[in-house]
């Protein structure tokens, strides 16, 4: 059994590249796919303060319009009032134009905030641009180097598995290889764990005095009551 258990050293060994391997296979498309959520959102912030600079700028261009023609009833109330001496006429034509001015004057206050908020949302939309133009720089190079990062993961990977293959086609038994796999899944790639006196080293954890004897007979596997692993003794 200590044969067997060298054994499975060696194929935890490989299996820790394996997994290794495979978890930054996992991690480059996912950071991949965070980064471009990323952008996204700042594209999307772009995009609303599109959107809210158009409104502005189409309530600025109406008010414009309509105090272009709130001052040429202006100019033509006071055209009539000249011609009149009815003096009825003139006091209805005197309160009009005071309420147009005075509603001149309003939509020139409003045109003004307009005209601030727009000139704000200008300048921060801008920064958003930059931002974006930044992020997709580094992100282009990112993908490139990813690219080329998962090509060789790959290419170490199909390596590995092939080194693995050969190791399962020698005399472990298949009983064996089995206990060792169902671990090797259900513990993240780590099937086995040392003992050390009578603690285990992957959950530190303390096992049952007569493990270690059992252990030393070496004439079966012997798993952590705790974390299920294969346990071993230190060389």
């Amino acid at each position: 059994m200590q044969e067997t258990i060298q054994v499975l050293l060696g194929l935890q060994e490989l299996d820790t590249k394996i997994y290794s391997v495979k978890d930054e296979l996992r991690r480059l498309p996912a950071e991949r796919e965070r980064r471009r959520k990323a952008i996204d959102s700042r594209i999307a912030t772009r995009d609303e303060l599109d959107s809210e600079l158009r409104r502005l700028h189409l309530q600025i261009k109406e008010v414009d319009m309509d105090t272009s023609q709130s001052r040429q009833k202006v100019r033509k109330y006071d055209g009539e009032m000249n011609d009149t001496t009815d003096g009825v006429i003139v006091a209805s034509l005197q309160h009009q134009i005071r309420t147009l001015k005075r509603d001149i004057s309003q939509a020139e206050e409003e045109s003004l905030e307009a005209m601030a908020a727009a000139e704000e949302l200008t300048e921060k939309r801008a920064l958003v641009e930059a931002q974006i133009t930044e992020d997709e720089t580094v992100f282009a190079e990112f993908e490139t180097n990813m690219k080329a990062e998962m090509a060789a993961a790959e290419i170490l990977l199909a390596e590995l598995l092939a080194k693995r293959e050969k190791r399962l086609t020698g005399d472990l038994d298949r009983e064996v290889v089995d206990v060792y796999e169902r671990r090797l899944d259900a513990r993240e790639g780590m099937a086995l764990s040392m003992l050390d006196g009578r603690t285990c080293t992957m959950c530190h954890m303390q096992v049952p005095a007569n493990l270690s004897v059992r252990i030393a007979r070496g004439s079966e596997l012997v798993l952590c009551p705790s974390c299920d692993r294969i346990l071993y003794l230190p060389q």
